[in-house]
């Protein structure tokens, strides 16, 4: 049996009786979300998913009738007459307005980057409702925020044209789904430009309007390798002979595992003057990239490079460091920020350039030290509108817990708006003539609005 969704199934099973506690005059709904904490930059990303994804899902009353059921079952409250409502005269469209900061803009810790207002009197819980499915984008907006650092990070040590793709994402097996990994690879190609996570281009057409979003290379791994060396490492290098044999495009990138048995034997024969493999790959202006996939990568690169120096492999200088013009080691195991910047950091002040260097990297990008407690990502009602005797009432709503003053919420109809190139959260009724608001209405009844390209967000995140 093949399972689907049931757009009205998609929220925590507690808020479904949630109509029941707002107030019984309550008309209008107002919420907002934020990162509490996090870096100086965060990035949002992944929300235009969501919203084509789910949101504008048409709600029909089989699915109605569907929940209704489970929810029997199940043992809670359930507003039937209410989803029937919009599945009816609403024609099956959400009722909901949601406005947010552009994706890929730099917003601070506490500013919010989205608010959700209900635009039906007669189902206003419904903005409760939807927090469950639109607080997920806290998953691709920390993978792009840490994406982002990396990046930053990377420059420091060469230039912007390597940095782009020099933190190749490896991490489509580490995901706990198929769509974790499509979301976790559109997330670091909103930065990055290289991956192996092939899942995540048809999820960037799809959603976010790229032809191709990122690029990989011909590559092998222990398997190739080993089925066909046989424990021999000669017959390890006559496999890696073969392919370069058989790939002869001019300009290609051509990526060896070279640790199956001896890292330091297949360096030497790979690079030494007299190797038919160099030869090659000089001659067609291909790039070869060295793969060490185990050991202390400080210790393991270092007699590499011991090696290739003698084999005077080091040919030009970038910034005064050496490089070379045909060949570069690739670290994938066991790679993080931390470990990038103390290889980086170790052999740039020995005098090799950043570009001799490229990354992989597989749990980093999108399941390890991540989760929504990172930023601490939160949706909070800030206002609602009461009708009292057929007149409409504006009520403030806050939390402030004596026990952690940083879980204080907002109160009010708060927007985002920049001021004097600052963005800032105010109350609405606060916003001066000057004053830009920085909220796009990105979905509207059913209907996404004002759709965003990953070459737009790509151009956002540039800015900062």
């Amino acid at each position: 049996m093949i399972f689907y969704e049931n757009i009205v199934m998609m929220s925590d099973s507690y808020k479904y009786g949630h109509y029941k506690q707002y107030p019984k005059d309550m008309c209008y709904m107002y919420d907002y979300i934020e990162a509490r904490k996090g870096p100086d930059t965060i990035i949002m990303s992944g929300l235009q998913y969501y919203l084509k994804r789910y949101l504008s899902k048409v709600i029909t009353p089989d699915l109605v009738e569907e929940a209704a059921e489970f929810a029997k079952l199940h043992g809670i409250d359930f507003n039937y007459d209410g989803w029937m409502y919009i599945a009816k005269e609403l024609a099956g469209r959400i009722p909901i307005k949601i406005k947010a900061v552009e994706e890929g803009v730099k917003v601070k810790p506490g500013v919010p980057l989205v608010t959700v207002e209900s635009t039906d009197e007669n189902v206003p819980w419904i903005v409760g409702w939807v927090e469950t499915m639109l607080m997920k984008i806290w998953y691709p907006t920390v993978i792009t925020t840490k994406s982002k650092q990396v990046f930053e990070m990377l420059k420091k040590y060469g230039s912007e044209e390597w940095a782009r793709f020099s933190y190749h994402n490896f991490g489509d097996r580490s995901m706990t789904s198929i769509e974790s990994a499509a979301i976790s690879g559109f997330a670091h190609n909103c930065v990055f430009y290289g991956t192996d996570n092939f899942n995540s281009l048809k999820f960037a057409r799809d959603f976010y309007g790229s032809e191709i979003s990122a690029f990989s290379v011909f590559a092998t791994e222990h398997s190739s390798t080993t089925a066909n060396a046989e424990g021999s490492t000669e017959k390890e290098i006559a496999f890696i002979e073969r392919m370069v044999r058989e790939n002869d495009k001019e300009g290609a990138i051509l990526s060896f595992v070279a640790d199956s048995y001896d890292i330091y034997n297949f360096t030497e024969k790979v690079t030494n003057e007299n190797s038919w493999i160099r030869e090659k790959i000089q001659e067609r202006k291909q790039k070869l990239v060295i793969r060490p996939d185990s050991g202390n990568p400080i210790e393991v690169i270092s007699k590499m490079f011991e090696i290739m120096e003698k084999n005077n492999v080091f040919d030009i200088e970038i910034n005064g460091k050496k490089a070379s013009s045909w060949t570069s080691v690739l670290w994938g195991d066991g790679i993080n920020p931390e470990t990038i910047d103390k290889i980086l950091k170790t052999f740039t002040e020995r005098g090799y350039a950043a570009e001799n260097f490229v990354f992989g990297s597989g749990t980093q990008l999108g399941q390890s030290n991540i989760d929504r407690d990172t930023f601490s990502f939160a949706m909070k009602c800030s206002y609602i509108e009461r009708n009292i005797d057929g007149k409409k009432v504006g009520v403030e709503v806050f939390k402030n817990p004596i026990t952690d003053s940083k879980k204080q919420s907002k109160k009010g109809k708060v927007i985002t708006v920049k001021r004097d190139d600052e963005i800032i959260c105010i109350k609405e009724s606060e916003k001066q003539p000057n004053d830009i608001d920085m909220l796009k209405v990105v979905f509207e009844n059913g209907e996404v609005k004002n759709e965003i390209t990953l070459d737009k967000i790509r151009e956002n995140i540039d800015k900062i």
